[in-house]
C-alpha cells in the first residue's frame, strides 16, 4: 500500500503540445514502412515462385524436345537395324558388354540389436501354495 502513496506524491509532468502529433506520426510512417516492406517480400516471393517455375519448364521442354533419348538397345551393344536372331549367332567381342540390373532384397540383412532370441516369458504362479524350490 505504500507502493500507492509514493505514486500519488509523484509530480504529474505535462508532455510538449505537440507530443501526440508527433507520436502519430511516427506511427503512420511505421505503419508504411511495414505495408512497404510486406510489398516488397511479397513481389520477391512471386519473382522468386516465377523463376523456379520457368526453369522447371526449360527443363521439361529441353528434356521433351531437344534431348534425343537412347534406346536400350545402345547399352547392350547390339545393333537396331540387324534382327536379334542373326546377332545371337556372333561371337561377342570382349569390348562389347550387357548391362544386367538385377534389384536386391535386403530385408533379411537387417538384424534385431539384440542376438538373443525373441521370447517372452511369463512368469505366473499356478497353485495357491508357493513352493520354495522355485525361483524365478
Amino acid at each position: 500500500m505504500e507502493e500507492f502513496d509514493l505514486l500519488k506524491k509523484i509530480e504529474r509532468v505535462k508532455a510538449p503540445p505537440d507530443f501526440e502529433q508527433k507520436v502519430m506520426a511516427q506511427l503512420s510512417l511505421r505503419r508504411e514502412r511495414k505495408s512497404h516492406r510486406l510489398r516488397s517480400f511479397r513481389l520477391s516471393f512471386a519473382l522468386l515462385a516465377g523463376t523456379v517455375a520457368a526453369a522447371a519448364l526449360i527443363f521439361v521442354c529441353l528434356n521433351v524436345f531437344v534431348l534425343q533419348k537412347e534406346g536400350p538397345t545402345k547399352f547392350t551393344g547390339l545393333k537396331e537395324d540387324v534382327p536379334t536372331a542373326f546377332q545371337a549367332k556372333k561371337s561377342l567381342v570382349p569390348s562389347e558388354t550387357i548391362a544386367i540390373i538385377e534389384s536386391m532384397d535386403y530385408s533379411h540383412e537387417v538384424r534385431s540389436l539384440s542376438d538373443e532370441p525373441e521370447a517372452i516369458y511369463i512368469l505366473e504362479q499356478v497353485s495357491d501354495i508357493a513352493h520354495k524350490g522355485i525361483k524365478y
